[in-house]
């Protein structure tokens, strides 16, 4: 009488689990791929949001090449009448312009993509590429730029400026190279702006890595000797202010050399 009684129990006990088991089959067959769909769509959606950034971004980054009296060749996207700075500004905001050309007559053309150049006396014309077989930009690449300079400016004047631009646009490769060409060429000035940067009053962490008094006053009293009066006027306030104990930057002079750069008279 109990195994009677219990059979039928465990029979409904078992449909039971018989039918969650089917339940969940039904849905896994249905939801999972569904599943797999949405995390598929999502994953494209944050990759497309990803390269939409990084397009904008490199878009914004880069940087219009001019050409003067030149009009372009290519596919056109917009063509309308404004003056040519507008011309520039609408090209330039937004990213799927390659280049634009501007006539006498303000007549200016947006171009989705850039096939050549052609000379065209009085009109204007930008490209984010370089155009091919046709004259430099009047704006050639920084590295471009380096590349020739390496081969022309011997005294340092032309590498120290374009050092200085390198940095103020973010190519920090080009404006190091350029400052060490510099000063390896005798310029005194690209010299004196390094020591800057190492010395600890005006530390430049986007250009050096750390704060190092004793290259700030090696610079400055070798330029000093040189009669270089800026850096003689640098290098006694920095003895100055390594001798205060109260000096806010009393930590950067543990390690240095004060008698080496800060004894005695540099002047005759």
């Amino acid at each position: 009488m109990i195994e009677n009684h219990k059979g039928p129990a465990i029979r409904r006990l078992w449909n039971r689990q018989r039918d969650k088991g089917m339940l969940k089959s039904s849905l896994d067959k249905y939801l999972l791929p569904f599943g797999g769909l949405v995390a598929a769509v999502a994953a494209a959606m944050l990759m497309g949001m990803a390269l939409s950034a990084g397009a904008q971004e490199n878009s914004a980054a880069t940087e219009l090449f001019n050409y003067p009296d030149t009009v372009l060749n290519g596919i056109v996207s917009a063509q309308f009448s404004k003056p040519m700075d507008e011309c520039r500004k609408l090209c330039e905001a937004r990213s799927g312009c390659q280049g634009f050309d501007h006539s006498q007559k303000d007549e200016c053309r947006l171009f989705a993509s850039v096939g050549a150049g052609r000379v065209s006396v009085g009109s204007t014309a930008a490209t984010r590429s370089l155009l091919s077989n046709y004259t430099d930009p009047t704006n050639p690449p920084l590295a471009a730029r380096l590349a020739k300079l390496k081969e022309t400016d011997t005294d340092g004047h032309e590498l120290f400026a374009l050092s200085m631009e390198a940095f103020k646009r973010g190519d920090r490769s080009v404006g190091m190279q350029a400052i060490n060409l510099a000063m390896q060429r005798g310029n005194q000035d690209a010299k004196l702006e390094m020591a800057k940067w190492y010395d600890p009053r005006s530390f430049a962490p986007d250009r050096v890595d750390a704060i190092d008094s004793n290259k700030a006053a090696r610079s400055y009293f070798e330029l000093a000797l040189e009669g270089n009066a800026q850096a003689n006027n640098l290098l006694s306030s920095l003895c100055l202010d390594a001798g205060d104990t109260g000096s806010n930057h009393a930590n950067a002079y543990e390690n240095f050399l004060r008698t080496t750069y800060c004894e005695g008279s540099i002047s005759p």
